[in-house]
C-alpha cells in the first residue's frame, strides 16, 4: 500500500516543477525528496521519471501518476472534513441568519428542543447562507425568502415588522406611524450587524447617516444619553426590555415588513425533528 506522505511529495513535485523547489515547499532536504520518490517507484513497480544529468523529470506514466495523487489527496481531504462534520453534528446545532431578531427567538427554541447539544448561532450574509447549509456548516438557515431546491426543506416561519424608536422629546414621537421618506436625512444610531435590515434602511433613506455600534449595550447606552433616533422591531420590543422604553412607532412601508423562512437539509430532518414540529406549529 502507498503511503499518503509519498503522494503528498509526488504531487508537490509536479506542482513546483523541481526537486529544490518542492523540497523547500516541503520543508524536507532534497536528497530526502531523491530517497522518497526512489521508495514510491519501487512501490508501484513502474518508472516515473526520467533521470538526465542528475535531474528528474516526471515521465507520462509520471505524469499519469501525479494525477492520480492530486485526486487521492482531494478525497482523503474531503474524507477527513466530512467525518470531522459528522462528529461534529452529533452534539452540535449551527444556525445562519440573515437577521438578528429571528436569530434571537430561533436559538431559544433550538435550547428548549435539544437539552444535550450545543447551540451556535451567527449572523451571515443572507447570499452565502444556502451554500453554508449545503456544506453543512449551519444545520438550519434563516433567510427572508423561500427556497426551492429538491435537497432542502424550507418552512414559512414568522413575521418581523420594523419600528422607529425614538425618545418623548421627538419631533415624531406623537406620530402613530411613519414612513422611510419622512426619517430620510436623519441621523441614526444603530447596531452594525443587523444583516437584511441594514439593507432596507439604507436603500429606503439613502440620505440618512447610520451611526453603527459593535454592541447592544453601546447602542443603550447612546440612546439613553441623546435624543438620536434608533430602530427596534416587532421581536426585539420584546425581548429586548430596553426597547420598551422608548417609543416604537411602526414604519408603514412594505419595505418595513418581512417574512422569514427556515431551511435545512431533509436527510437531517428527523434530528431536527423535535426543533422543526415546535417552528410548524408557530
Amino acid at each position: 500500500m502507498i503511503e499518503i506522505y509519498l503522494l503528498e511529495q509526488l504531487s508537490a513535485f509536479q506542482q513546483y516543477g523541481t526537486l529544490s523547489s518542492a523540497a523547500e515547499h516541503l520543508h524536507l532536504t532534497q536528497p530526502s525528496l531523491t530517497r522518497s520518490m526512489k521508495k514510491l517507484e519501487e512501490q508501484i513497480g513502474v518508472s516515473l521519471f526520467d533521470r538526465e544529468k542528475g535531474r528528474l523529470h516526471l515521465n507520462e506514466t509520471g505524469l499519469l501518476a501525479a494525477r492520480y495523487a492530486k485526486e487521492i489527496l482531494q478525497k482523503e481531504e474531503n474524507m477527513i472534513f466530512s467525518l470531522q462534520q459528522s462528529a461534529k453534528n452529533l452534539h452540535h446545532i449551527s444556525i445562519g441568519s440573515c437577521a438578528p431578531g429571528p436569530l434571537i427567538i430561533l436559538k431559544k427554541e433550538a435550547f428548549d428542543a435539544f437539552h444535550d447539544v450545543t447551540v451556535c448561532a451567527e449572523m451571515q450574509k443572507e447570499d452565502l447562507l444556502k451554500e453554508r447549509l449545503k456544506k453543512e456548516e449551519d444545520q438550519l438557515i434563516i433567510l427572508s425568502k423561500p427556497i426551492a431546491d429538491d435537497d432542502i426543506g424550507c418552512i414559512q416561519w414568522l413575521h418581523e415588522k420594523l419600528y422607529l424608536s425614538v425618545s418623548p422629546m421627538h419631533p415624531a414621537s406623537s406620530y402613530s406611524s411613519i414612513t422611510f421618506r419622512q426619517m430620510d436625512g436623519q441621523n441614526f444610531v444603530m447596531l452594525a450587524d443587523v444583516g437584511i435590515w441594514n439593507e432596507v434602511a439604507v436603500k429606503m433613506m439613502p440620505h440618512a447617516h447610520f451611526l453603527k455600534q459593535e454592541s447592544l449595550e453601546d447602542v443603550s447606552t447612546i440612546i439613553h444619553n441623546s435624543e438620536l433616533p434608533s430602530f427596534a422591531s416587532s421581536i426585539t420590543i420584546h425581548e429586548i426590555p430596553s426597547r420598551r422604553e422608548r417609543i416604537n412607532i411602526p414604519f408603514t412601508d412594505p419595505e418595513a415588513s418581512i417574512v422569514f423562512y427556515i431551511a435545512y437539509l431533509k436527510k437531517n430532518a428527523e434530528k431536527l425533528s423535535a426543533l422543526l414540529s415546535i417552528l410548524k406549529q408557530k
